[in-house]
């Protein structure tokens, strides 16, 4: 369940990706990563324009998303080495319990180190470890402009249901059945080194008020 042992893999691009379990204390690592996102990316990923997110909003939703992602569900930080800077936080993934068997979920990856097939690779292990949790119904809510994730999404073979909501899409898939074709494969090495708006599906009350105060 990645505790101990990180897990790595190969990006098309053939570097080599470190991913581990993300802790509460990894606050600065998700801001690391958040701070090397375009502002297309970072609108896309708050709903926000970058003159409306002080670095202390940013802050504490990484705080907020890096202890719900270890006490409600599980996160995921994935690492690369980079000239000079080894083992650089270049992309997060999570999902949180929203109800009994329903989890939301999400990606985000630096600009950078996008289109190398992380995202397929990261939402694997997040379809793995849900549903060793019991999840059987996964969410992503995702900004309508974001071809990208809603693309990626699309190729799984698992049962879909779209809803619009504003500028919004809610994507609910069910992975309570093995799929018959898997985008990539999850491949498993020893030890690595080192708006107010209408509330989509998997936003309980609960969650709506944690994403409001990290809008503050």
């Amino acid at each position: 369940m990645l505790h101990n042992t990180p897990i790595t893999f190969q990006s098309t691009d053939g570097q080599t990706i470190t991913v581990r379990r993300m802790l509460p204390a990894d606050v600065n690592l998700l801001v690391h990563i958040y701070r090397h996102l375009s502002e297309e990316s970072l609108y896309q990923r708050f709903r926000e324009p970058v003159a409306n997110l002080p670095p202390l909003r940013i802050l504490e939703e990484a705080r907020i998303l890096a202890e719900a992602g270890y006490t409600q569900g599980k996160g995921f930080l994935a690492f690369a080495d980079m000239p000079g800077r080894p083992g650089t936080p270049v992309a997060g993934a999570r999902y949180i319990r929203t109800e009994n068997k329903t989890a939301e979920t999400a990606i985000t990856i630096r600009d950078d180190f996008q289109k190398r097939g992380i995202g397929t690779q990261l939402l694997n292990l997040i379809i793995e470890e849900a549903r060793k949790d019991g999840i059987r119904t996964l969410i992503a809510n995702v900004d309508a402009n974001n071809r990208a994730v809603i693309n990626l999404l699309r190729r799984y073979p698992y049962p879909q249901k779209r809803e619009h909501y504003g500028s919004e899409i809610s994507i609910s898939f069910d992975i309570s059945q093995e799929p018959v074709n898997q985008p990539g494969e999850l491949v498993r090495t020893a030890k690595a080194p080192g708006l107010r708006r209408q509330i989509p599906p998997g936003r309980n009350a609960k969650n709506v008020k944690i994403a409001q105060r990290g809008r503050r």
